[in-house]
């Protein structure tokens, strides 16, 4: 039997190379582009706090970073959780009952390490309302926050940094990845009117884009995320209050 081999068509051939060149330019710049993954339910589980818990003490039972449960949960102050929240704990299968930490009557507390958090080693990225948080959402990790602002608005450089990406990307539109010092990456997506170009210097608050307009379902946003080492950030631990 003779196969017959099918022409590939032209345009199959050029988008190929077109995301070929993406990928290795970003990847000469040392900013791998963000993973779309298929949206699954995230993998963990919630404990809720009882009495006399800390978040300290809750992390190190579950063998759970401190830094990233505190982010994912929106905890900026760890003193201030209660009996009764409900702390997302990823990576853990089965909620886990925590024993005193000393006999009744007696006040023993480990030292608790500290949440980092650098409010201001970035800037706005645009002026508005955040609409949705980072963490879990409906049963879905956001690995970034929305921010609605009128369409048209501007966008600016969070920080300084050189573009490593500014062009369409599948499942985030039109997009904008700048590449910072100490390995940080912001990525700026759902823009318009892109205004820079791949492998150029921006300075904080430079005009990059523009948001753009809603989509039939919703309203006007932009999706702004922070990433260190490829690893999403809460965008809330890094921005002015």
């Amino acid at each position: 039997m003779t196969l017959i081999r099918l022409p590939i068509p032209l345009r199959h051939i050029l988008r190929c190379m077109v995301l070929l060149a993406l990928c290795s330019s970003c990847a000469r710049l040392g900013v791998p582009l963000p993973r779309i993954e298929e949206r699954k339910p995230p993998v963990g589980i919630y404990h809720t706090v009882r009495s006399g818990e800390t978040l300290w003490r809750i992390c190190k039972a579950y063998n759970a970073g401190i830094q990233d449960v505190a982010e994912l949960n929106n905890i900026q102050d760890p003193s201030k959780i209660k009996a009764g929240d409900r702390i997302f704990i990823p990576g853990a299968t089965k909620a886990l009952q925590l024993h005193p930490v000393a006999p009744a009557g007696r006040d023993v507390r480990e030292p608790e390490p500290r949440i980092v958090r650098e409010t201001g080693l970035f800037c706005w990225p645009v002026q508005g309302r955040v609409v949705q948080e980072y963490g879990i959402t409906q049963n879905q990790k956001n690995d970034g926050i929305s921010i609605q602002a009128p369409a048209g608005a501007p966008v600016v450089a969070a920080a300084a940094g050189t573009v490593a990406f500014a062009d369409f990307l599948r499942g985030y539109g039109n997009t904008i990845i700048i590449n910072h010092s100490d390995r940080f990456v912001t990525v700026y997506a759902q823009v318009h009117k892109i205004s820079v170009r791949q492998g150029q210097h921006v300075r904080q608050n430079e005009k990059i884009a523009q948001v753009a307009a809603a989509q039939a379902d919703g309203l006007p946003q932009l999706h702004f995320q922070i990433r260190k080492d490829n690893k999403p950030r809460n965008p809330m631990f890094y921005l002015p209050r």
